[in-house]
This record gives C-alpha cells, sequence and structure tokens, in this order.
C-alpha cells in the first residue's frame, strides 16, 4: 500500500508542476500564436486578412478538409482588400464549386466566383479566373455558348498576364470563321 502511495503521491507532484508555477503557485501560462493583428501592424498595412485566410485554407485543403477550405475561402474572397490573395480565394471557391468538392458540383455558382476572381480586368485579379469564364462561354456551362463572348473573355485573360490563351484564341477565331460560312 505505501508503495501504491508513493507512486502516486509522484505523478501527482509531476501533473501539478507541469500546470503551475512552483515558486508562486500561479498557473503556467501556455504561449498561443496569436493571428490577429495588433494596431500598429494594421495601420502599417502589414496585415492582409486575406493571405492569411487564403493560406489557412490551403492548410485544409491538403489534408482534404474542404469544409474548412470552402469556410477559409468564402472569408478571404469576401475580405475588403484589393489584393490577389482574395481573388485567388474567389478562384480557388469557384474551382471547389465546378468540381464538387466538399459540395455538389454547381456550375452557377462557381461561375459566379470567378467573375469575382476577375476583379474587372485589374491586374490583381485573377487571370485563371478569366480564362475559366472564356472556357464557360465556349462550352456553354451555366451560359449559353457564345464564341464571340469566349474570344473577349480569352483576350482579356491574356491583357491580364495569362501567357496560355493563344491556342484558344486561334482555336475560337477558327471556329467563328467556320461558323459564319455556313
Amino acid at each position: 500500500m505505501r508503495k501504491i502511495f508513493i507512486i502516486f503521491f509522484c505523478c501527482f507532484t509531476t501533473i501539478c508542476s507541469a500546470q503551475f508555477n512552483m515558486q508562486n503557485n500561479t498557473p503556467v501560462k501556455k504561449r498561443v500564436r496569436s493571428y490577429r493583428p495588433t494596431n500598429n501592424s494594421q495601420q502599417a498595412g502589414i496585415f492582409d486578412s486575406a493571405r492569411f485566410y487564403y493560406l489557412r485554407a490551403w492548410d485544409a485543403y491538403k489534408v482534404q478538409d474542404f469544409g474548412a477550405a470552402r469556410y477559409y475561402w468564402e472569408r478571404g474572397a469576401n475580405c475588403n482588400t484589393n489584393t490577389p490573395a482574395r481573388y485567388s480565394s474567389a478562384f480557388r471557391l469557384g474551382l471547389i464549386h465546378q468540381n464538387g468538392e466538399g459540395v455538389g458540383v454547381n456550375y452557377e455558382i462557381a461561375f459566379y466566383y470567378y467573375n469575382l476572381a476577375y476583379a474587372k480586368g485589374q491586374k490583381v485579379g485573377n487571370n485563371e479566373a478569366t480564362k475559366t469564364i472564356a472556357a464557360y462561354y465556349e462550352n456553354g456551362l451555366s451560359t449559353m455558348p457564345n464564341y464571340y463572348t469566349a474570344l473577349e473573355w480569352y483576350q482579356k485573360a491574356k491583357i491580364q498576364g495569362n501567357q496560355y490563351c493563344n491556342e484558344d484564341i486561334a482555336r475560337l477565331k477558327t471556329k467563328i470563321k467556320e461558323y459564319e460560312k455556313d
């Protein structure tokens, strides 16, 4: 019985010493990393909430937690900043809805988020989203097929900086020529 008491006492003191500072009997505070910006960093423009949400979503997406990824990308897409992370978050939301990852396939919602990611042609907008909008018009996903509008969107994507639109533009020009012949 005495051995059991000694073992119990040793375990109990070890647990208590880990949770309390034995010098003044106060609880030991664990160091927790805070993701909230301080007022100084907000005023200096250091903290970008859209980028924070975008990165948190990527962490969740890598482990296939699509619900958390969608939550953080929605938060990032709805930030009031004009940063590439905001528009990249909107593009990723479009991909999630287009591919049905964690949600049902919904081309209308995907199309909405691609338009949000386009950012009215600004350089901070996502040029992959612009190209995807063109593909939606070309193939008639959530819109009526329209080669002329698709060509305009491919050209917008090229202006925005997408290097992979040249083949698409050439393909659509030949489709338009064939369509006009008939």
